[in-house]
């Protein structure tokens, strides 16, 4: 999809700009534009670049089917996607347990490849009137007092440099928080080093496996499903490890040898890539994976959306889900304080009773998710006496 051409440089306005097309900057701008306001969504990448995969539990289907409709119908045509059967854990103890989705509403969830996934949501951003810009970053932005508009903003681009007004500027650009950094809004990451290192496996026979696995280890744990798709007849599968990055295990993670060697001793993992012919391809890519969190959500004229308010530890599995159900109701937060606020700055901070309501969901959701977080490491009480486990306690 192309994006939208630059415009005239010098004076384009809108109601909202919002820095970052994933899916929490493309939600949170199909919300917006459907209500009729005037979006802008700016996204830094001129095409796709990886994406681990990522799989949706059942509570997230009804989210789906909001955004994109039924994401398996013909007419979606959104590649890249299967039914998930349910998780595989060891993690308390050595003994597997299944959490099967068969009893679960939906019945299934859903493993997708984030890039058509991510390309869809901002297809139906654009259809629902919003513009998007691609190849462009956000440089800068400066408060406009008095008028209707609250902020001068600087995009850059291979073109050069544009500069628009918003009323509202949302920031979805994922743990960077580019917006809120400019700012000056710090982050909270409470000393959590949590990172992923990310291997992919292809085998040329067929996988049929339909769970999500999770393995605890000494040093961290491990995730592993099979990919959506398939390229030249090969079947790809993630297996991604965990730890904290300042631990022997992550120098070893880094490279394919140490990887291969902490991958060996797992005892659920490598026996399944084992019995099905999978040998590692690429790189090992890695990101950070701790929590994190903004100490203030919005201010005047400006909020946070997704991992940019709040990231998670994957363990979570709220990755989609957080964002689809954050950027919902941050898009009509917004919608409903432009339009009951008179034009220009007053009226659009913490004090408005929707931005207020919005910055409270955020604050309850992040208590919640600590506490849910502690709870799940603190189940784990083998290796009590490694570090990785040590510090979770």
């Amino acid at each position: 999809m192309a994006s939208a051409p630059l415009l005239d440089p010098t004076g384009t306005t809108w109601d909202v700009v919002i820095v970052g097309s994933g899916p929490a900057g493309a939600a949170t701008a199909i919300t917006l534009a459907k209500y009729g306001q005037r979006v802008l969504l700016v996204e830094k990448r001129a095409s796709p670049s990886f994406k681990l995969g990522e799989s949706l539990p059942p509570t997230s289907m009804g989210l789906v089917r909001h955004f994109l409709g039924d994401p398996e119908s013909p007419e979606q045509q959104l590649p890249g996607l299967f039914r998930t059967a349910g998780n595989i854990s060891l993690w308390g103890t050595e003994q597997a347990e299944i959490a099967d989705f068969f009893f679960a509403s939906a019945g299934h969830g859903l493993c997708v490849d984030r890039l058509a996934f991510d390309e869809a949501l901002r297809t139906k951003a654009v259809a629902a009137g919003a513009t998007l810009l691609k190849d462009v970053c956000f440089q800068s932005c400066t408060r406009i007092e008095g008028g209707n508009f609250n902020w001068q903003l600087a995009l850059t681009s291979r073109n050069g440099i544009r500069h628009d007004r918003a009323r509202y500027l949302v920031d979805c650009s994922g743990r960077q928080a580019v917006v809120a950094r400019i700012l000056g809004v710090p982050t909270r990451s409470h000393g959590d080093r949590l990172f992923a290192y990310a291997q992919w496996f292809s085998c040329s026979g067929g996988d049929d496996d339909r769970y999500t696995r999770i393995e605890a280890a000494p040093y961290g744990w491990w995730y592993s499903n099979r990919l959506p798709g398939f390229e030249d007849n090969e079947t790809w599968r993630l297996v991604v490890l965990h730890t904290d990055k300042d631990l022997p295990a992550a120098r070893l993670a880094s490279s394919r040898q140490g990887f291969d060697q902490l991958l060996d001793g797992s005892t659920h993992i490598a026996p399944l890539l084992k019995a099905g012919g999978y040998h590692p391809c690429g790189i090992i890519r890695g990101a950070p994976a701790n929590s994190q969190r903004l100490r203030n959500f919005c201010g005047d004229a400006w909020m946070a959306v997704g991992d940019a308010a709040q990231a998670y530890d994957p363990l979570s599995s709220q990755g989609i889900d957080k964002a689809l159900r954050t950027a919902s109701h941050a898009g009509h937060m917004i919608h409903y304080a432009l339009t009951d606020a008179p034009q220009g700055a007053a009226g659009l901070d913490g004090r408005n009773s929707y931005i207020h309501r919005y910055d409270q969901q955020q604050r309850q959701l992040w208590l919640t998710y600590v506490s849910q977080r502690d709870f799940y490491y603190g189940i784990q009480f083998r290796w009590f006496d490694q570090l990785f486990w040590q510090r979770r306690r």
